[in-house]
């Protein structure tokens, strides 16, 4: 049932049913490979032409060989991760059987290989070693296959007698923590103009004692930004960024962050154009595999042929069915079911198990029926439109030169690379504004082209591109038999795909390394004995555990002379994040994401009461996991993560970029992350541990190094579905969730909230706070009251004040209705970046000068001084509005 599944009802906890599934989807793959490769091997051994068929068995054998050996590897680690009586050991000698049968295959394979190349058409067999390798591989098969039923609810039940108590606890997740009672401060996100305006907030709350009296405080995509410069230098001077000081001087020189410089700049375009031509050659390689299997199949079934300067296409090679059938026999049987499951509701009820397994058999069938049609109907039918042959006729030469660079085309191809770049920069930009209210009709016809033609244009031409692609290679593997005998290409492809699997992964290749690098060295300073203001060492690793912790000031001797108690200093550092899941099981519809928060004691998934627990990890033991030479978790990896509003996948905003999510990932404007799904390996103890002696390490480093998320990730990227069960999720912007932070604040159960808001909604409407509001109600069973009235221009010159005052009231507990007490409250001081009431002279003529202060897109992250100076200065004056007020700071100084 849609938005109901084991995982919901906590029959299952998620790692368990995320196991089941990598194993079961491999396993489908390396099925899918098997079928695949049977009618090459009934080609090769029945007929006389057995060089191009027998060879390609083998070629798909090599990659069959990798599906069923990983599956098997995951089927014993499903096995284990269970835990039930001794069948982990079991598990372990089926799976080592299934590998000596691998490695007998392989060197079958070679064998035959080189049969091929004698000239005699080989029967695919080597007598006694195929024999012992089928036998092996059949019974490590049949072993796991045992396992797989003995440890699941049914086998523990019938084998063991054994009923399973449901593994999984649901728990509220409002968690006050060390939080409880206290001050906690939130910085909004809204890139530079936000980093800018909370600053100058944060430098005179900082002087007012606020800060230091704060228990934490969260910062929020750029908000982040300064949230973290301000901790990582309080927890080294006692005035960070105060003024006049060294380091408030040199980020006033790195307004321009990303491209600061020469050197940034040639650094981000070369990040740009590795991930590109990675994404390239990945998509390149598998359109020439599909091709050339795809390719020798319809030119074998007669579907495709050569009739001269056409290629000709027969639907019903000699009359037969056959072909037609096979393409849409699968979507046939998921038909066939709906028809039996209405013909049996007619007339009787349907058992569950027969429901449930004609359901399986739906899903699978229309999973794979899709593409098989797509590929079998669609190639054929694009083959017999456009008239290709592997050669200059055909397709005009102009849509040729764009696809194929190895000819004229190389200036053509890289053209198009061009386009799609500056297609994709023109569409972000109108999709940062999208919501900006014009009255001008050129403005309005300029808005929707931008937000809602360009992005399925860009798409569209990447979607021509590769169906040209694929029609011509498909085309000529079909019709040239020199073509497909250039086993050389394999070779190349193999060598391709090794080299970015061992060279680089899905997060280097994005421009989260370059991203991370570049809020490092501008944010993230030191003062030097000498007085001076440096970036710390990119290279240091400041461990989240480790840099996002108080300070704390060693302990001193009281009057007695006994030892005092350690005395914390300035608040913790909260960066928050999202997780992008699309699981009907546990979001909302088009919410698309759940809230990711990095803490320096637990990080992980929060989210409301339909998530299970243990959606947190202890930082340390998720920073080893994360990578062996800890860069994954740091303070400026979660600043960057926070950030990370340019990627293809976006939370709450996927309604307006899921047209561009294909050109994105291809062009790779990607900076989010994949880390460690924290629902998987979350035990009592660590589950990775620091080792010691060569060997461990040497171990855990080659493990890190392997377990890099691949080509599989960025396709979840391109195609979106990313899941709470992965192994994997994908990180990214903080205000894909909530700009504010107030949320997560209001989470913690604090006495009081200091909300910092820069956000770039509309003037008058605030709906940031607004959707924090909803949000916290949704999600947690908060109440917000507050009135966002005097803060509204309205036909004024200028707003009453910058800053209202609210109250959040907290769900009863059961302790409090016991005992007949009220609802836990917490008190909210939100200032909000208005223009409100007489500022200094030099904000009043910026504000002349500049008509979009103090609300300038968050798309334009290049400031000069002058820009950098107003925001910083209106964050101070109105911060200090709030603070001025009697009332205020009368509240704010109560313990």
């Amino acid at each position: 049932m849609l938005g109901e599944s084991a995982g919901t009802k906590g029959e299952a906890t998620i790692e368990q049913i995320g196991r089941r599934r990598t194993f079961t989807r491999t396993l489908q793959l390396a099925i899918v490979l098997a079928v695949v490769q049977w009618p090459m091997r009934h080609a090769a051994q029945a007929g006389a032409d057995c060089d191009i068929p027998g060879r390609l068995s083998l070629l798909v054998d090599g990659t069959f060989i990798m599906a069923y050996v990983y599956a098997a590897y995951r089927g014993y680690k499903y096995v284990r991760f269970l835990n039930r009586q001794r069948w982990q050991t079991v598990a372990a000698v089926g799976s080592w059987l299934v590998f000596l049968a691998a490695v007998l295959d392989v060197v079958e394979d070679v064998k035959l290989w080189s049969d091929f190349g004698a000239g005699a058409c080989a029967d695919l067999t080597t007598g006694l070693l195929t024999t012992v390798m089928h036998a092996t591989f059949v019974v490590g098969w049949l072993i796991i296959a045992l396992c797989y039923f003995a440890t699941s609810r049914f086998g523990q039940q019938k084998l063991h007698g054994v009923e399973l108590e449901p593994p999984a606890t649901f728990s509220p997740s409002q968690d006050g923590g060390p939080d409880a009672g206290k001050l906690v401060i939130t910085c909004s996100g809204g890139g530079i103009r936000s980093a800018s305006f909370c600053l100058g907030a944060l430098q005179h709350l900082r002087e007012e004692g606020f800060y230091d009296k704060a228990s934490t405080v969260i910062g929020v995509s750029g908000g982040g930004y300064t949230a973290a410069a301000f901790h990582v230098l309080r927890r080294a001077v006692p005035d960070p960024f105060a003024q006049g000081s060294p380091e408030l001087a040199r980020l006033r020189r790195q307004t321009r962050y990303l491209l600061q410089g020469g050197r940034a700049v040639f650094l981000a375009g070369l990040s740009v154009l590795f991930g590109l031509i990675v994404n390239l050659l990945l998509i390149g390689i598998v359109l020439r595999s599909v091709a050339w299997v795809l390719g020798w199949f319809l030119g074998n079934q007669g579907v495709i042929s050569e009739g001269g300067t056409e290629i000709l296409v027969t639907w019903r090679p000699d009359g037969s069915w056959n072909f037609l059938a096979l393409a849409v026999g699968l979507l046939g049987i998921s038909a066939a079911v709906f028809l039996i499951e209405k013909v049996w509701d007619r007339w009787a009820r349907m058992p569950d198990v027969v429901r449930t397994v004609l359901n399986s058999i739906s899903s699978v069938s229309l999973r794979y029926g899709v593409p098989v049609a797509v590929l079998l109907l669609g190639v054929p039918g694009g083959l017999y439109l456009v008239g290709q042959l592997p050669g200059d006729t055909g397709l005009p030469s102009e849509l040729l030169a764009l696809v194929d660079p190895t000819k004229q085309g190389v200036a053509s191809f890289s053209a198009l690379v061009v386009v799609l770049i500056g297609l994709g920069r023109s569409v972000w930009n109108g999709l940062a504004t999208e919501g900006a209210e014009s009255s001008k009709l050129r403005d309005r016809l300029l808005a929707f082209a931008r937000t809602k033609l360009a992005p399925w244009a860009g798409t569209a031409i990447i979607v021509l591109a590769a169906t040209i692609v694929l029609l011509r290679w498909t085309g000529g593997y079909a019709t040239d038999e020199d073509f497909a005998r250039d086993w050389s290409v394999a070779a190349i492809l193999a060598a391709v795909a090794i080299g970015i699997k061992v060279f680089t992964d899905a997060n280097r290749t994005s421009l989260h390394s370059f991203y991370r690098e570049r809020l490092s060295r501008a944010f993230l300073v030191e003062r030097k004995p000498n007085g001076s203001a440096a970036a710390i060492d990119y290279y240091k690793r400041l461990r989240y555990s480790e840099w996002a912790t108080p300070k704390v000031e060693e302990p001193k001797e009281d009057a007695q002379g006994e030892p005092a108690e350690p005395k914390v200093v300035g608040p913790r550092l909260v960066i928050a994040g999202v997780a992008n899941v699309e699981d009907a099981d546990f979001v909302p519809t088009q919410r698309d994401c759940v809230p990711f928060v990095f803490d320096s004691d637990c990080i992980g998934i929060i989210g409301d009461r339909s998530l299970p627990d243990g959606g947190r990890r202890r930082t340390d033991d998720y920073e080893r996991e994360a990578d062996v030479l800890l860069r994954e978790v740091t303070v400026p990896a979660a600043m960057a993560m926070s950030g990370a509003a340019l990627s293809p996948l976006t939370g709450r905003v996927n309604g307006r970029t899921r047209p561009i999510r294909l050109l994105l990932a291809v062009l790779n404007a990607r900076l989010g992350v994949w880390l460690p799904n924290p629902y998987w390996n979350n035990h009592v103890d660590d589950a990775f541990p620091p080792v010691t002696g060569f060997f461990p390490k040497l171990s855990r480093y080659v493990g890190s190094v392997i377990d890099k998320p691949g080509p599989y990730r960025l396709l979840r990227e391109a195609i979106g579905s990313p899941s709470m069960y992965d192994r994997r999720i994908y990180v990214t912007d903080g205000g894909h969730y909530d700009n504010l932070g107030l949320v997560e604040a209001l989470r913690r159960k604090p006495a009081q909230v200091i909300v910092i808001d820069a956000s770039n909604d509309a003037e008058d409407r605030f709906s940031a706070l607004a959707e924090a509001i909803a949000t916290a109600r949704m999600d947690h069973g908060i109440q917000i009251d507050i009135d966002p009235s005097p803060m509204v221009r309205g036909a004024k010159a200028r707003a009453d004040r910058a800053w209202v005052y609210g109250i959040a009231t907290h769900p009863q507990t059961e302790d409090e209705a016991e005992n007949n007490e009220d609802p836990y409250k917490t008190e909210i001081f939100f200032v909000k970046a208005v223009l409100a009431g007489q500022l200094d002279w030099d904000l009043e003529v910026y504000a002349q000068r500049h008509t979009d202060f103090p609300r300038r897109a968050t798309s334009d992250q290049f400031y000069d001084e002058w820009d950098f100076e107003a925001y910083r200065s209106l964050g101070f004056a109105l911060a200090e509005s709030l603070t001025g007020h009697h009332r205020v700071k009368s509240r704010l100084n109560s313990p």
